[in-house]
This record gives C-alpha cells, sequence and structure tokens, in this order.
C-alpha cells in the first residue's frame, strides 16, 4: 500500500497553509479599506461647497475662466459696448445660403429660383442621376415611376408619378422650390443636397421625363408676351 497516497499533513504543511490564508484574507481587507478611502475622497472633491464657501484651489481649472465676449451682453470693450459684431463692411457669405422660401411662396420661386442652365454634360447627368438616386429613388423608384419604391411597397399610396405630364409641365424653378421647400408629406432637401447638385436632379430628371423643360413659368410668360 502506497504510504505517501494516505499521509497527512505534517504541523510545518499545515501551519503554511493556515498563514496563507490569514494573509490572502488581510490584502482582500485592506483592498476594500483603500476602495472606501477612495470612494470618500472621490465623493468630498466633488462638493467643492461641503468645507467651505471660498473658491477652491483650482489644480486644473480646464478653461473655466476665460476672456470671451458672451453673445448679446454688455462689452466695454467696443465703442457701441456690444459684444455681438457686425461683419466687416464688404463681407460676402460662402458655402451653402439657407432657403428663403416656405411650401406655399410658389409664385415668389418662380422669380427667386434662377436656373443656372446646367450643360447636359455626361458629368452634370451622372452627378444628377447619383443624387437622384440617392435622395428621390426611395419615394419615387429609380425611373420615377414610383410604383416599385421602398416606400411604395410598405403601403405609402399617392406618390406622385415624376414623369407623369402634369409633373413633366412643371417649371425647373418650380420643381427646385419643391425639393429645396417639400410638398405635401415631402419634406424639405435644403439641409441635405447642395444648390447646384438640386439642378443637377432636375436635368437628369428631364431625361426621364423625356422633355427639356422650362427654366421658370415667370420666363416662359414673359417670352410669350
Amino acid at each position: 500500500m502506497c504510504t505517501s497516497c494516505t499521509r497527512r499533513p505534517t504541523d510545518v504543511e499545515f501551519h503554511d497553509s493556515r498563514r496563507m490564508k490569514l494573509r490572502f484574507s488581510q490584502i482582500l481587507q485592506l483592498a476594500a479599506g483603500l476602495g472606501v478611502v477612495v470612494l470618500l475622497v472621490m465623493l468630498f472633491t466633488g462638493q467643492k461647497t461641503w468645507f467651505s464657501t471660498e473658491p477652491p484651489v483650482e489644480i486644473q481649472p480646464n478653461l473655466d475662466h476665460q476672456f470671451r465676449a458672451i453673445p448679446q451682453s454688455p462689452n466695454s470693450f467696443f465703442a457701441d459696448g456690444k459684444s455681438l459684431r457686425e461683419p466687416v463692411e464688404g463681407s460676402v457669405a460662402r458655402g451653402p445660403q439657407p432657403y428663403q422660401l416656405g411650401p406655399g411662396d410658389i409664385d415668389a420661386a418662380e422669380t427667386a429660383n434662377v436656373d443656372p442652365n446646367l450643360p447636359k454634360t455626361e458629368f452634370v447627368l451622372a452627378r444628377g442621376q447619383n443624387r437622384f438616386n440617392t435622395f428621390c429613388a426611395p419615394c419615387h423608384y429609380y425611373n420615377g415611376k414610383s410604383e416599385n419604391s421602398a416606400v411604395s411597397k410598405r403601403g405609402w399610396a399617392g406618390i406622385p408619378d415624376l414623369t407623369r405630364p402634369e409633373t413633366s409641365a412643371l417649371s425647373n424653378a418650380r420643381i427646385f422650390h419643391i425639393i429645396s421647400a417639400g410638398q405635401n408629406l415631402m419634406p424639405s432637401y435644403a439641409d441635405k443636397i447642395d444648390p447646384v447638385d438640386r439642378w443637377a436632379i432636375i436635368r437628369y430628371l428631364r431625361t426621364l421625363q423625356g422633355v427639356e423643360g422650362v427654366a421658370s413659368n415667370a420666363v416662359a410668360s414673359t417670352a410669350t408676351n
């Protein structure tokens, strides 16, 4: 019979094992105590006014105090006493401008939206197709007829066919206005599509419709009078 298999631990081994358990328990207690101390320090430092109403010592101010002009507040630095400054005389605004007309401003749109008459080059039509497929096709489908679009398949009815005669008869300025201001359930895309891309979409849409279109009804009426 194997004597080592049934051998009991010696007194030395027993005491060493007990000492290791005690040491591990002490380490856990110490870690827990340190954790509590750290938590209390974080709580106290987060509440600066618990012990004093005086300004605390700011080790890292994080730009809490900086020289800046608060909008619409007095400012003695400038002669007019205002913080807000007017643009320098002769300044020209750059970048996209907000569309100023609402959905109902149809007549104003005919004169305000001046068609830049983009040429029907391969680049312009490709750009118009890209923007049309991105923003228009989900409702009006890729061919503009709307019946197989993702939105119509979800049960939405009444999405107009962009190739129908009524839509083809709209002026370029009117279509630009619809894209920019929205119409009925269609939202405005003025903040999503740049103005030049809106005109490119119109150029591409005219190819789907098979018509040239007119720049605006205002221009057309003036030419026929």
